[in-house]
């Protein structure tokens, strides 16, 4: 009977786990059927940017062929935007899994405040010894050094599509930095499940600050990390043959180790609630609960640090990978199938002067990649 009863509050334990998968993919299909749009007129938008993405192009470059094309096709600027958003910066399951906190916001505004005033001296620490104290710069000066790599800059897609200077509400912006949260969300669910599993405390509000405190830690640092690397800095790797943005190559160590362990800390401590007569429908709440915490930290995070003091970041590391590395900055095309990579200038020429941050190309422009550029621009000397 014991057995069984374990076996049914197991059962139910999943099931509340499986809550947010089950509420994630309706959402997910009414943001792109009737937020986004699914008619003619979005996918012929949708087409049009594709163009420019898959010529490496930067889609700001087009803006004023972008925006004609969008009152040809009858759309709404706003919904044009979001769309050009959704294909830069697409919303996957994993977002919208955090989307039922907007429905218990009150509660986990309250239950996360303490986390969030914590933080604050914790990010400003944090930000001094990464950046002003230059450990992040010199840790990828290491990293070309001794592993044998090449760092260079190669323009976003999506540079300056949604600055620092537009709305906060915009659907856009909201849709750009919404993008980012589940890198720093999963990470708070991650740190408790550790404290959970090694300490095993019997106080549950000791439990929570140890967890917080491990939280604001791993936030700071992943979060600060990754601000200042949407610098457009790319790891080259030429033995191997691959080119990889910096902060790609962060999410790409982070994300199997984070989900993994995720699944794996779960996993077992679910287990444990149901072998040793613990409360497993209890257990399963408190992960809702601590995921949705998280998620209002990782929120405001992303508001109220990224967002506001995110662009002075960037700039104080921009400015120091151009004194430390001195990347050449490149144009990587596609044009008929053909890739190519050209030297443009240096990365300090592509910031200082704006070079390639044109706004008035056209579609012509682009069919006769890769002469598309001024003609003006010619390659530096080869470094080497």
């Amino acid at each position: 009977m014991a057995s069984t009863l374990d076996i049914g509050n197991l059962m139910w334990a999943i099931g509340i786990l499986l809550l947010p998968l089950i509420l994630a993919v309706p959402a997910k299909i009414l943001y792109q059927t009737v937020i986004l749009g699914v008619g003619p007129a979005e996918r012929n938008y949708r087409s049009t940017v594709q163009k420019i993405l898959d010529s490496g192009m930067q889609v700001e470059q087009f803006r004023e062929v972008l925006d004609e094309e969008a009152r040809r096709l009858g759309l709404k600027a706003s919904r044009a935007k979001l769309n050009e958003t959704d294909m830069l910066y697409p919303l996957s399951l994993t977002h919208f899994l955090l989307v039922p906190m907007i429905f218990i916001l009150p509660i986990i505004a309250v239950l996360s405040l303490p986390i969030i005033v914590m933080g604050i001296p914790v990010l400003y620490i944090l930000e001094v010894l990464l950046i002003r104290r230059r450990i992040l710069v010199n840790a990828i000066k290491l990293l070309e050094t001794w592993f044998g790599k090449q760092i260079i800059h190669i323009p976003d897609a999506g540079n300056d599509h949604c600055s620092n200077d537009a709305k906060v509400l915009d659907a856009s912006n909201i849709a750009v930095h919404f993008h980012k949260v589940p890198r720093v969300v999963f990470l708070g669910l991650f740190s408790w499940l550790i404290i959970h599993w090694t300490l095993r405390l019997d106080s549950q509000i000791t439990e929570f600050i140890l967890a917080g405190l491990f939280y604001i830690l791993l936030l700071g640092i992943v979060g600060i990390v990754a601000t200042a690397l949407e610098s457009n800095l790319v790891l080259v790797d030429p033995a191997r043959g691959r080119i990889i943005p910096i902060s790609d190559w962060l999410d790409s160590m982070l994300t199997p180790i984070v989900g993994v362990g995720l699944i794996f800390l779960l996993g077992r401590d679910l287990m444990t609630e149901a072998r040793d007569d613990g409360n497993t429908i209890l257990f399963a709440a408190t992960v809702l609960m601590v995921l949705y915490c998280a998620t209002a930290v990782g929120v405001t995070f992303q508001w109220g640090y990224a967002w506001w003091h995110g662009k002075t970041i960037r700039k104080q590391f921009e400015t120091q990978a151009i004194d430390k590395l001195n990347p050449q900055s490149y144009d990587l095309t596609r044009h008929q199938g053909r890739i190519q990579l050209n030297v443009r200038c240096s990365m300090a020429e592509r910031i200082e002067g704006g070079i390639g941050h044109t706004s008035n190309l056209t579609f012509t422009d682009l069919d006769n990649l890769p002469t598309a550029h001024d003609e003006a621009l010619k390659s530096p000397n080869n470094p080497l």
